[in-house]
């Protein structure tokens, strides 16, 4: 997965380069990184619990273009940010379904899936009080949307034994918890700012949220025609801190 994380990046780096060569654009670079909070069919839904304890690490680099010619209200405020990224995170189930000695609980407090994801993908930054090339602005919020391509290998496993069986598992997973690996599309939405610190330099906070057109990211996905709670797919919140290179 790494090699394909750092191929993905060469390719969108090299393509973005011969773009700034050939057309009137500022082009920068940058990293980032943060936790990401991943919600899914782990946990009981709504428990603050769940929210914040199935966190795990996400780090990537971008690209950012952003035209510059005719003053037009696009070059003012938009950039096109390029990216790729990695994530990993631990997942348990957290609530009150866990809670106790029971044999039912027991099975839930047993199992856990290790997700590790890279993502490639691009999305539209939108500056209201036009972006930094243009209004030399210290501080410029942000908003955006965009679209990944997200490759994923997920173990699921108990600690109680092999499982799909009834020894570890609840009748809800027997059928519905596997290790797997996958390609999926998913949809972003972010609100963040820039915050320049000198020429050619600026620091960058990002709070996105993801949604994954898959439930088995997680290693989980209960048949939903009988488990209705568990209808929604796969999502994540995360919250980037990072740091921005201008080359123009």
């Amino acid at each position: 997965m790494l090699k394909k994380i750092i191929t993905s990046i060469v390719i969108l780096i090299s393509c973005s380069s011969v773009k700034a060569q050939y057309g009137n654009t500022y082009h920068e670079i940058g990293f980032m990184a943060g936790p990401v909070f991943f919600q899914s069919d782990f946990g009981e839904k709504g428990n603050f619990d769940n929210a914040i304890k199935n966190v795990g690490f996400s780090a990537g680099v971008f690209y950012y273009l952003s035209l510059n010619s005719n003053r037009s209200h696009f070059a003012d405020n938009f950039k096109l940010r390029l990216e790729a990224s990695f994530m990993k995170v631990e997942l348990q189930h957290y609530g009150k379904y866990v809670e106790g000695n029971s044999l039912f609980a027991q099975k839930l407090r047993a199992m856990s899936s290790d997700l590790k994801a890279g993502n490639v993908g691009i999305q539209l930054e939108y500056y209201p009080f036009k972006t930094d090339d243009y209004s030399g602005a210290t501080f410029t919020p942000y908003i955006s949307a965009g679209t990944q391509i997200t490759s994923y290998n997920v173990t699921a496993e108990s600690s109680l034994g092999p499982i799909g069986t009834s020894n570890t598992m609840i009748n809800k997973y027997i059928d519905g918890f596997k290790s797997d690996s996958g390609i999926a599309v998913s949809l972003t939405t972010s609100l963040g700012f820039r915050y320049k610190l000198a020429d050619y330099h600026a620091v960058i906070v990002d709070a996105r949220l993801q949604y994954y057109f898959t439930d088995w990211m997680d290693g989980m996905n209960p048949d939903k025609e009988i488990y209705k709670e568990n209808k929604t797919n796969d999502y994540s919140a995360t919250l980037n801190v990072g740091y921005v290179y201008y080359f123009n």
